[in-house]
């Protein structure tokens, strides 16, 4: 069961916080803390996909002389979710991720095979499956 604590941590993140006409429920944020494992960037994840989704099913209307923009709200939400989902500076996922694409390279390749913490399974029965036969080793 989610916390109130973990509740309006998922509220600030999202920007879910107007007391008045909140975009989602307790409940509703509740369940998705509680189906990801009390993770609260998985949770915000969800929640967010939701909330596009509840905006974008709300249109434009009037009423006597209030008018709600509802189509627009989803196009802005959807445009602040990806700004923060892409740019390193809002995501702090990103941040921490750096990425290494190996064995590209000839060199890269022949320093996994040879590296003994590396697991890998050769075929005995295929002289190419030896590493030695992989590889011209550089000089």
């Amino acid at each position: 069961m989610a916390t109130p604590e973990q509740i309006m941590a998922v509220r600030y993140e999202l920007a879910d916080t107007d007391v008045a006409m909140p975009i989602l429920s307790d409940v509703e944020y509740s369940y998705f803390i509680d189906k990801n494992n009390n993770s609260i960037p998985r949770a915000m994840l969800d929640a967010a996909k939701t909330i596009l989704m509840k905006l974008s099913m709300r249109g434009d209307q009037t009423v006597d002389i209030f008018s709600f923009k509802g189509a627009k709200a989803a196009e802005q939400y959807r445009l602040a979710l990806q700004m923060f989902i892409k740019n390193p500076e809002f995501n702090p996922a990103l941040q921490l991720a750096s990425a290494f694409a190996g064995g590209i390279s000839k060199q890269d390749m022949l320093d996994n095979v040879l590296n003994e913490d590396n697991n890998a399974v050769l075929n005995p029965l295929e002289p190419k499956s030896h590493p030695d036969n992989y590889f011209e080793v550089p000089e």
